[in-house]
């Protein structure tokens, strides 16, 4: 409570205090998770206590968002001083209990702000909008069973939400918001939005029904389309590791078979050539990236054997281009370093000449 209060009659705390601050509420949190007094859980109701910060001015609003930001992430990482079984029991309940309403009102939130038609000129209101962001997917990349407190371990892993949240998710407005989000937000904050969108992307493919799976596949084919329409946004390097990442998210989550059946399947597979063979073309532009872009080519081919005769996959049309473009990409790469290694040692080579003439 003293924490809280310090926060409420000081919402102009320099960054650092507030990460100390909040750093310290949360761990007092976790750490007591299960004390109960009178049959009361004592540090369950701060998530209760933190929405007060939310109905007020954007500075409060803004350090009750981080706070949720720092209790989800708290609640996801392993605590040295904790047995690996406590670590989950707390994980686990927190999951349970408090987890998805975050989630939620971290997303009406969203809303709220897209419909106050939010001014990107002021600081606040995009400070507000990015720190939602973050809190969403510090949300999505919750360690939902247990599998792994690291996240980067696994990079085409699969986001096993519970099946309370299936409803959620069903009507596509979650989809359409992060969508909508990436095409009008500035740059700084659109690779966020499209990160959030590579995690709903990797929302276990269990969770939905046959026809359910289905629909949701196409939205996610007919988003890919739309950034793929504005190839200006790929240009900003976070937008392009996120979007080869999502390339990657839907095929590791969904078979070719499935892919080949939405409405926009040719058209999508031939914007991408064009968009693979223009990155492999442009040698410096975010390297570390292509893994994404070509282990998602290389599991697509991989599934051509398992298509049925009868279905059209067209891999045989794209592939050769990027087969092609790829080696020349390499092989241009090496006529660059060796022209580059070339220029070192004849200057080097003038240099030690000048050196000896004086």
């Amino acid at each position: 409570n003293y924490v809280l209060n310090y926060f409420a009659s000081r919402s102009k705390l320099v960054p650092f205090v507030v990460q100390a601050l909040s750093q310290l509420l949360v761990k007092l949190t976790k750490f007591g998770w299960f004390e109960s007094q009178d049959d009361n859980w004592v540090f369950r109701s701060i998530t209760i206590d933190i929405k007060q910060f939310l109905q007020g001015s954007i500075d409060h609003c803004i350090i009750g968002v981080k706070l949720l930001t720092e209790l989800v992430a708290s609640m996801n990482q392993s605590e040295e001083n904790l047995s690996l079984t406590k670590n989950r029991k707390i994980s686990a309940s927190f999951r349970d209990t408090a987890l998805f309403e975050i989630f939620t009102s971290s997303l009406d939130m969203i809303k709220q702000v897209l419909n106050k038609k939010i001014d990107f000129q002021d600081q606040s209101q995009v400070s507000l909008l990015g720190f939602l962001l973050q809190l969403v997917r510090v949300c999505l990349m919750y360690d939902f069973i247990g599998t792994s407190f690291d996240e980067s371990t696994d990079d085409f892993g699969t986001v096993h939400v519970p099946s309370t949240w299936k409803q959620t998710f069903l009507d596509f407005s979650v989809l359409h918001l992060f969508m909508d989000l990436y095409l009008v937000v500035p740059l700084n904050l659109s690779s966020l939005a499209l990160s959030c969108y590579v995690q709903l992307a990797s929302i276990r493919r269990s969770l939905f029904d046959i026809n359910e799976r289905t629909s949701y596949l196409q939205e996610l084919m007919n988003g890919v389309k739309k950034i793929l329409e504005l190839p200006h946004a790929l240009e900003n390097t976070d937008n392009y590791h996120e979007f080869c990442r999502l390339l990657a998210r839907i095929k590791a989550n969904y078979q070719l078979g499935e892919i080949m059946k939405t409405d926009c399947y040719k058209e999508v597979m031939e914007m991408i050539t064009k968009f693979t063979v223009t990155s492999l073309r442009v040698l410096h532009f975010a390297p570390n990236s292509l893994y994404y872009l070509l282990n998602m080519w290389q599991k697509m081919v991989s599934s051509c054997p398992f298509i049925q005769a009868t279905d059209t996959h067209l891999l045989e049309q794209f592939t050769p281009e990027i087969t092609e473009a790829y080696v020349t990409s390499r092989l241009e790469s090496v006529k660059e370093t060796h022209q580059v290694e070339e220029e070192n040692a004849s200057s080097t080579f003038k240099n030690n000449l000048s050196a000896e003439e004086l």
